[in-house]
């Protein structure tokens, strides 16, 4: 069990980092085409800006399953990396098919990989509540 916690703890880690810096890059994207966004075609810019975050989250999203998938495949939970991927998808979006399960000796792991995906998703989600906050608020404030 602590092995599992421990590994799981570093994985949460890891993946949080990876999440933190995805949400930095596109910060700092927000920033610098806050400018272009605020002239113009500001609900085509203001879409555009949105559809460009919420893929870069994707992606980081992305990242963080395979890491969890690379997990399950280094601790020999599954015949291959496929069967991997999946149920590090399923468990970190929380919605545990449950075809594929874990041996009892690492099922907290699957655990942990759904409590990572939570805390992931709720960041993201923060995240994007700010942005819309920021190009849908501004755009209706400033009329004129």
């Amino acid at each position: 069990m602590l092995i599992q916690l421990l590994l799981g703890s570093v994985i949460i880690i890891l993946t949080i980092i990876v999440q933190v810096i995805i949400l930095g890059v596109l910060s700092s994207f927000f920033v610098q085409v806050s400018l272009w966004q605020s002239k113009g075609y500001k609900i085509v810019k203001n879409a555009v800006v949105i559809v460009i975050s919420v893929l870069w989250l994707v992606l980081g999203i992305t990242i963080n399953t395979w890491i969890w998938a690379f997990a399950f495949q280094f601790i020999g939970e599954f015949a291959n990396l496929e069967e991997a991927l999946y149920f590090a998808i399923s468990s970190f979006t929380t919605l545990g098919y449950g075809d594929l399960i874990l041996s009892k000796e690492w099922r907290i792991m699957g655990a942990l990989s759904a409590v990572n995906g939570l805390i992931v998703f709720g960041l993201n989600t923060a995240f994007l509540v700010e942005l819309m906050i920021k190009t849908w608020g501004t755009s209706r404030t400033k009329k004129d």
